[in-house]
């Protein structure tokens, strides 16, 4: 009986043309991000503690520091949007974009780092459409270790991992790229199968609200879970979703100095 079967395990062969595709992706981000704001020097490389403000009244400002695991920016947006204590001002929406939860705009009075951005704060806080203070390609330390760290309620999301691997655009075309990426860890044919994404169908083509006939459907809840293995180093047996971020910032760091 057909069935979704996973690959073993990804070769640097195998994982080599989608990090040309996240990679194609950053850059294009990048363009963007140049098109609005000039990119400045940085320096910090993880010598220096940032600290990131975010400033929303009638809340006094909370202030959020670089810890070991997470640079300010990300901890900022973690506080922001956490459940409990305080209440959330902000959230992630479905779209993967932040966005207040009192429905006003945030801007850069209500998010301030007062020091450059990494590289990959500058692509993530653009990608999360949070303002950017001063924009760099910068490579922090140890980013060659592809552990980047993101709030829960931003990997998570399916959309905004869809719009990384697709220069930040995103509805179908980027859903049919996100399944390209996963095309690679299946040995199935491509067009074996389509994947789940809540209630669409995702195939190399189309976006769909039913699967086409004699298609197996793998839904994403199972798939960014399974455990898969690159034979790579610094990528190794992870969730699919974690792989995914590691490609994406992969990605970066092919494109920061």
């Amino acid at each position: 009986m057909p069935r979704i079967r996973w690959k073993a395990q990804l070769t640097a062969q195998d994982l080599a043309p989608l990090v040309t595709i996240a990679s194609a992706s950053i850059v294009t981000i990048q363009t963007a991000i140049r098109t609005q704001q000039a990119f400045v020097q940085y320096d910090a490389g993880g010598a220096q503690r940032a600290i990131t403000t975010v400033n929303w009244p009638p809340n006094g400002p909370q202030r959020y520091a670089t810890t070991m695991q997470r640079h300010s920016e990300m901890v900022a947006l973690a506080g922001s949007t956490a459940a409990a204590p305080p209440p959330p001002i902000w959230s992630v929406n479905a779209g993967g974009t932040v966005v207040a939860n009192n429905g006003n705009q945030i801007t850069g009075a209500n998010y301030v780092t007062d020091l450059p951005h990494c590289g990959y704060c500058t692509v993530m806080l653009w990608a999360v459409g949070l303002p950017l203070g001063a924009p760099t390609k910068g490579r922090y330390n140890y980013a060659v270790n592809l552990e980047y760290s993101l709030p829960a309620d931003v990997s998570n999301n399916v959309q905004l991992l869809a719009r990384m691997f697709n220069g930040n655009a995103g509805g179908n075309a980027a859903l049919i790229r996100l399944k390209s990426m996963i095309n690679p860890f299946l040995q199935n044919a491509s067009g074996e199968w389509v994947l789940q994404i809540g209630q669409v169908f995702v195939s190399d083509t189309a976006v769909t609200g039913a699967a086409p006939p004699a298609t197996l459907t793998l839904d994403w809840t199972e798939a960014s879970g399974h455990q898969v293995d690159v034979n790579v180093q610094h990528f190794g047996r992870n969730t699919l979703l974690v792989t995914l971020w590691k490609i994406i910032f992969k990605g970066i760091y092919d494109n920061v100095n």
